[in-house]
């Protein structure tokens, strides 16, 4: 009977260790497991961060094309036009095309993405920053009348409430002068996706008026050989929609050298009139001020970058620089 019993333990001690055994095994391959996954959740880390820094290059090279586009049309010609070097649209370049054979076999997944983009006449909207002006450097902003004027008739050109001109122009008035710091203390405009913030503008006052309005670190003039036809009624005190289409139609023949020869395409007995505003109206032949678009897409990528350029300077002697970058949200 002892002996039976001693037979019992030592079965029972055999089965303990056996699961004791299987649990150990069980938990080893589990935490080999775990770290097995931990690697590879670093290992993709890695690789994203990789590629992530390796779009933003591939952005800035973009960036410093348009910026040397810009820089040799400005020493060829002091117009700026649509139909120039700088304009012509990116769409869907495999960047396998551009990259060389070693940095393909180090990432293929970036040779794999595409390339799209195209450098917008930032100085073809109407400038919000127009709304303000200083009499002298350095003194107080005050709200400036023409620019005033003239966004009040893109308003009513675009059939917006014409009162959104003036509590624009209050608001980025108060936004430019010095403050504290306090809540009360309005955030400055960036784009024309910030007018939201303004009172009195829905997200469908937005919508209409993005195509037409820009906000830029300096008072611009509106350029008439890339504006749109609202754009030029706003910039050219005076100036009808029927008119404004006809300064359209005359760019696809030729575009305007000089504000002068804004008369010169119009009936006599409205030229007259024309020139006798074209000193006040806010308008210019060539521009300073460019929105770089540009986006990368892949399986594994999806950007898109908006920048704004300055361009200074003429001929030769011309150079650019960057003012902001906007990623924007896809």
């Amino acid at each position: 009977m002892q002996q039976a019993s001693l037979k019992h333990s030592n079965r029972r001690q055999r089965g303990i260790a056996i699961v004791t055994v299987l649990l150990v095994v069980a938990l080893a391959a589990t935490l080999a497991a775990s770290v097995l996954w931990r690697q590879r959740v670093a290992t993709r880390d890695v690789e994203n961060q990789r590629l992530a820094v390796e779009t933003m290059w591939v952005e800035r090279a973009a960036v410093e094309w348009a910026r040397a586009s810009l820089r040799a049309q400005s020493s060829t010609s002091n117009v700026t036009v649509d139909g120039q070097t700088w304009s012509q649209p990116v769409s869907d370049i495999q960047l396998a095309n551009f990259l060389p054979r070693d940095a393909l076999e180090v990432n293929g997944e970036l040779g794999s993405a595409w390339i799209s983009g195209q450098v917008e006449d930032a100085q073809a909207k109407f400038n919000l920053l127009n709304l303000v002006g200083r009499p002298a450097p350095g003194a107080p902003w005050q709200v400036n009348a023409a620019g005033l004027a003239a966004y009040h008739r893109l308003l009513v050109e675009l059939s917006l409430d014409p009162a959104l001109a003036q509590a624009t122009a209050d608001y980025i008035l108060h936004s430019l002068r010095d403050g504290t710091g306090t809540s009360g203390w309005p955030l400055q405009l960036v784009t024309a996706a910030d007018l939201v913030r303004v009172p009195g503008y829905d997200d469908k006052a937005v919508s209409a008026l993005t195509p037409y309005v820009t906000v830029l670190p300096d008072i611009t003039p509106v350029n008439i050989n890339t504006a749109a036809e609202p754009t030029l009624v706003a910039a050219v005190p005076g100036l009808s929609a029927e008119q404004a289409h006809t300064l359209v139609e005359r760019r696809h023949t030729a575009y305007f050298v000089d504000t002068s020869e804004i008369a010169s395409v119009l009936p006599a007995a409205q030229s007259e009139a024309v020139q006798q505003i074209l000193q006040t109206a806010q308008i210019d032949v060539n521009s300073g001020y460019f929105i770089v678009h540009c986006r990368i897409h892949s399986p594994r990528i999806n950007t898109r970058i908006d920048t704004l350029i300055a361009r200074y300077g003429i001929g030769d002697f011309s150079w650019t620089t960057v003012i902001w970058v906007h990623r924007v949200t896809t």
